[in-house]
Order: structure tokens, then sequence, then C-alpha cells
């Protein structure tokens, strides 16, 4: 019933152009158009002959467009008919801002973002969008455009599968916002095939390399707090292998450094939220921590925002850290940090992971890891230790749990053995 209601609304017809609506009288010269008994207009000749017309709604202003052919005519006009009787018509007008223009819109909406992933959208648009896209009308988008642009960012440029992804998804999304603005009746970008993206290999510590490791970075501390007291550069202490050729580690007073390794495997936490966490978000009783923002280093300069998914939550943490946490927050209080550098800033990831990281890593002798591994390395304890999909989610801060499932599907293939396991059980 609607449809035939909007149906009657729209006005249209194909005039032909070239022609009056007088037939020929006797003394009239019959122009070379064949099949044609009307006589010739002012305009013979001239331009498109037939020209479309419609009105897509009740008051609105018509809309027209030339073709060459009466046919070519008709099938525009009926595909934009049909457009407004599906209610998913986009006048002309709507649809002849650039990317470029729409880029802007689009950019000042990433405030909902953090700092971080807005300027990595940015990057991508200036870098890889706007090059192609810039100048190009919302009209002229087509779908087989995407699907061949797409194709050549891994052809032609040799980006990788993931940046390929990436890039496509910003384009997508200015699109998605053309659509919510009626400007286009669907986004081109729909339906793009796309690399396969490598998923990178996940290193997940055994609870004795994690141990090696922490005693790696308590020993490193430990050089640099007497190079420090001394002033100058001291000779490191000479580190003798054991039979198998391993480094024998000194043993070395807890440190800082090892106590964050430790909080990021055992809790799961991002190293942005363990920068960013406060003592009044530490509850050593309930051995709780309430991860409520993140900071990270954003072109050289700390950027403070929500949570990843912009949800705080609760993390639990094993008593193992209850007395390191507690002797680190010492008799500090409120909204001091838990883990400040020395200047009493955030500790940042990138200075961090060269100064302190990457050498613990190499005394401990282990395939080359990053601040992230220990998190992977906290799902794998825990799945091993039987925790559930959906509690891993929560501790994690994953928007859902079949994102979990998702990053860490293999940690789940052994349940699958003692699910069938346990139905062999009468």
């Amino acid at each position: 019933m609607t449809s035939n209601a909007t149906t009657r609304r729209v006005r249209s017809n194909v005039f032909d152009r070239w022609h009056t609506r007088d037939a020929l009288g006797a003394d009239d010269v019959k122009c070379k158009c064949r099949s044609v008994d009307r006589k010739p207009s002012t305009r013979h000749g001239v331009g498109k002959r037939y020209t479309a017309r419609y009105v897509p709604e009740f008051g609105g202003a018509p809309i027209s467009k030339g073709f060459d052919t009466k046919a070519a005519a008709e099938q525009w006009l009926s595909v934009q008919m049909a457009s407004v009787v599906r209610g998913d018509h986009v006048a002309p007008d709507r649809a002849a801002i650039t990317v470029s223009t729409l880029a802007e819109t689009w950019k000042a909406g990433l405030t909902s973002r953090t700092k971080s992933t807005a300027r990595s959208y940015e990057s991508v648009l200036a870098q890889h969008v706007l090059p192609r896209w810039s100048g190009v009308r919302l009209a002229d988008i087509e779908h087989g455009d995407v699907v061949t642009w797409i194709a050549s960012l891994t052809s032609e440029r040799d980006l990788a599968p993931s940046t390929v992804r990436h890039v496509h998804v910003v384009m997508r999304m200015i699109l998605d916002l053309a659509v919510r603005d009626g400007r286009m009746p669907r986004n081109p970008c729909d339906g793009v095939p796309l690399p396969r993206a490598r998923r990178a290999t996940q290193r997940f510590l055994t609870r004795a390399e994690l141990a090696r490791l922490v005693a790696a970075a308590d020993h490193l501390a430990g050089e640099r707090e007497v190079a420090q007291r001394a002033g100058k550069r001291v000779e490191p202490v000479a580190i003798e292998q054991d039979d198998d050729g391993q480094n024998v580690i000194p043993a070395g007073e807890p440190s800082v450094d090892g106590l964050m390794m430790r909080v990021l495997a055992l809790t799961g936490i991002r190293f942005g939220e363990l920068a960013g966490l406060r003592i009044e978000c530490v509850n050593l009783d309930k051995r709780r921590l309430s991860i409520r923002a993140s900071v990270s280093e954003v072109s050289g300069k700390l950027e403070w925002s929500d949570t990843k998914n912009h949800t705080a939550r609760e993390v639990a943490f094993p008593s193992s850290l209850v007395e390191p946490l507690r002797a680190q927050i010492g008799d500090r209080t409120g909204g001091e940090l838990v883990f400040p550098s020395r200047s009493g800033e955030p500790v940042r990831n990138p200075a961090w992971s060269k100064r302190v990281f990457k050498p613990a890593v190499e005394l401990a002798q282990l395939a080359p890891l990053t601040p992230h591994d220990l998190r992977d390395t906290y799902a794998s304890l825990a799945v091993h230790g039987g925790a559930r999909v959906k509690t891993l989610q929560r501790q994690l801060g994953h928007a859902s749990a079949a994102m979990t499932l998702d990053v860490y599907a293999g940690l789940f293939e052994d349940e699958l053995d003692s699910v069938a396991d346990a139905l062999d059980v009468e």
C-alpha cells in the first residue's frame, strides 16, 4: 500500500527535446530523424535529444538528466523511480560533494575515539584514501571502482594485508556517514573482497620463562642503580653460563621494572592501563585493580583516554602481588601513579621497552617479545588455570566474549578434548 502511494506521488516523463508536440503539416519539411512525424524544435541536433525528468516527492524540485536515446532515458528513469519507492532515493545535489569534503565532517566526529586511534585513522586518510578519492564526487563512486582500488593496494603498492584492511575500514566509515546523511543509497565499500590478514604469532611464556624474565629485569635494574649512584658508567657484571649454554642470572633485589612485568603477565591489563594506574584504583584487601583510564605516547606527547572499549572494569590479581604492590605504594595515596617515571610522569611504552624490556628479554635468552606478549601470557596462564571465556573477557576488557574467542581460539582447543572425554564418563 505504501509503495503504491509513493508511486502515485512520483511524476515522471521522457521528453524529446529535438521535436515539438506539433504534427508535421503538409508544407513542413521533415527532419532526418527516422519515424518522427513531428516538427523539429529550435534546438534540433543540439545536445542530448532526450531528457528524463521526475519529481521525487510532492512539492519537490524536478530532477532531470539528458540522454542520447529514449531507451537509456527510460532505463535511468526506471531506476530512479524504483529508488524513490524503496525509500533510498538520493537527489543528485546531495551526492555532489567530494570525498575530501565529507572526510572533514567525518574527522570532526572522531572525538569519541582515543587520540591514538584518531591519529591512526587520519594518517590512513591522508596517505591512502585522499590521494585516490579526494576530488571524486560521491555520485561517481561505483562498487567496482572500490574493488579495483583495494586490489591495487596489494598488487601495485605492495601494502600488507592488515594495512589494506585498515584502509578499507577508513573508507567504509566515511561512506557510512554518506549513507546516514542521505547522500548515498548504499555503501559501495560493502562486499569488497579483502586480503586475508595474517594473524600475528602469539607468544605465551611459561611460568618458568616469566620468572626468568623478571629475574633478568631485577638484575639489570640493580646494575642501573649502581651506575646512577656512582654517577658514571659501571662495567656490567660478567654473566656466566651453565652447561646447557643458559645464562646464569645473578640474584637481584626485587625491582619496579620486574614488578611491572609481573603485573602485566598476572592481570592481563594493557601497558597503557598499567602506566595510567593510580593508587586510589588499587584495593589490596579485595585484590582488585580498577581500570578506568589509559595513557599512551602519541607523536611524542602523552595522551590520556578512556579504556579501549570506553568501559571501566575491575581486574583481579593474585595474592603473590599484594605485598609487592603494598611496598611499591608505600605511604603514597590518592591520585598518584602506582608506577611513575623518574620525572613523575606515566612510563612511556617505547622508551621502557627499549631501555628495560628488550635488554631483560635478551639476558633471559628468550625469543623476541613485546610487553603486549605478557597480556597474551596472562590469557594462556588463565585458560590453563580453568578460566572461562566470559571471565577472561571481563579481565582483559574485550568488547565481547566472541572477540576473546577470536583472539585466543587456540588456547581453548584442549577444552574440546576435555568435553569429549567427559561424555565417556558413565
